[in-house]
């Protein structure tokens, strides 16, 4: 069956994070959506912020999904759609006690969901520590996912799977029609939603797992195989 979607993430697959996406690689997605296919940017960070990488990529009809899922946004018509969001109480709730007991703290502007940056990146064990003791997570059914330079805090039900089962079902795509990049078990969860599943990098292995040296490597594998 033809594939009809590509689904990227940002930091770690198509570019080291905080790095700039190279230009060769925005050309090769441009080159994807002229042949035909949809593409779609999702990653933790904000849906606005996408929504900007996308159009300087060049592409012309991308979909977003920001927030780890949490909002999916089409940039053109402004269709936009939230999974489950932490209420406004629990947020300002979870807020006041980490700057009171951990203190130096940046807050990503999400729509659903937590994105803890510590000042000093030394501290983001301490950071970890500190939410994942919090009383809120259980009280609230919210989960957490740690990286090197920030923690974030969402709704359990929250994840990239299930904005991706999302998107299918706006485009009417059948998960053979879809094939994902990713790099991290954050990712994980959209394997159940497509037929092919590449990961940059040896961060994990599994069976029905492509693992590729860089994001190249896996769309020279794509292009001269899958489509």
């Amino acid at each position: 069956m033809r594939i009809k979607l590509t689904v990227f993430d940002i930091d770690g697959t198509l570019a080291p994070t905080d790095e700039c996406i190279p230009e060769t690689v925005s050309k090769r997605l441009r080159n994807l959506e002229g042949k035909g296919l949809k593409i779609t940017l999702i990653s933790g960070r904000t849906a606005s912020y996408l929504a900007g990488l996308a159009r300087g990529m060049g592409l012309r009809k991308p979909l977003v999904a920001g927030e780890n899922g949490g909002v999916i946004f089409d940039p053109i018509s402004l269709w936009e759609r939230r999974l489950d969001s932490i209420s406004p109480e629990v947020l300002t709730e979870i807020k006041s006690i980490l700057f009171k007991e951990f203190g130096e703290l940046w807050f990503q502007p999400n729509q659903t969901m937590i994105t803890a940056v510590p000042k000093d990146l030394a501290r983001i064990e301490e950071l970890y520590t500190l939410i994942k003791h919090l009383p809120q997570l259980a009280e609230y059914n919210l989960k957490i996912n740690k990286y090197n330079d920030s923690v974030e805090i969402l709704p359990r039900k929250n994840s990239k799977g299930k904005a991706l089962a999302v998107i299918r079902d706006l485009y009417k795509l059948k998960k053979e029609e879809v094939v994902v990049f990713g790099n991290t078990l954050v990712d994980l969860p959209m394997k159940f939603e497509a037929s092919k599943f590449y990961i940059i990098g040896d961060y994990f292995k599994s069976d029905g797992i492509n693992n590729y040296r860089n994001i190249e490597e896996a769309l020279n594998f794509f292009e001269e195989n899958l489509f």
